[in-house]
């Protein structure tokens, strides 16, 4: 079957297999290959093949917040010269604070979500770190007060 696009084929199967994982990460290829009815040299090869096509991009954690040092969570809302965009988000990128970076429609910018130890490390990461990359201004700062939903 030939492919239309540059997209890779996902079947049921690589489906079913993104579910359990996305569900948790540690599921045993064993354990799967046991609730979808394949072997499990079979979700191995699948789960490979996920990786190399860049589809599953990395294994990871979700952490329960509220048992850890309950960091300070920011959202910053900037103002991009338009004309160095791509030279901001790769400055912001670096960036370790940052958590999230939205190229957003019109004349909205940038917004950014940030965690902090803190609430006095906010002012050094926007006067020190995020205000002295050249064509940033920031617009507006939110502190996160509660997280209603999230993804995870």
């Amino acid at each position: 079957m030939e492919k239309l696009d540059n997209k890779p084929h996902i079947d049921l199967i690589d489906r079913n297999i993104l579910t359990i994982l996305r569900e948790d990460a540690r599921t045993s290829y064993r354990q799967i290959a046991d609730d979808i009815g394949k072997t499990e040299a079979t979700v191995r090869r699948r789960v490979n093949r996920l990786i190399d096509e860049k589809i599953i991009k990395k294994f990871t954690i979700v952490l329960d917040e509220k048992k850890m040092d309950n960091p300070t969570k920011v959202t910053i809302k900037i103002q991009p010269e338009l004309i160095k965009i791509k030279e901001i988000t790769q400055e912001l990128v670096k960036i370790d604070e940052i958590t999230d970076i939205y190229r957003l429609s019109g004349d909205c910018g940038l917004l950014i979500k940030v965690e902090l130890p803190s609430l006095e490390h906010l002012d050094p990461l926007t006067e020190d770190k995020i205000s002295h990359i050249p064509g940033v201004v920031i617009k507006e700062t939110c502190i996160i007060t509660k997280e209603v939903k999230t993804k995870y």
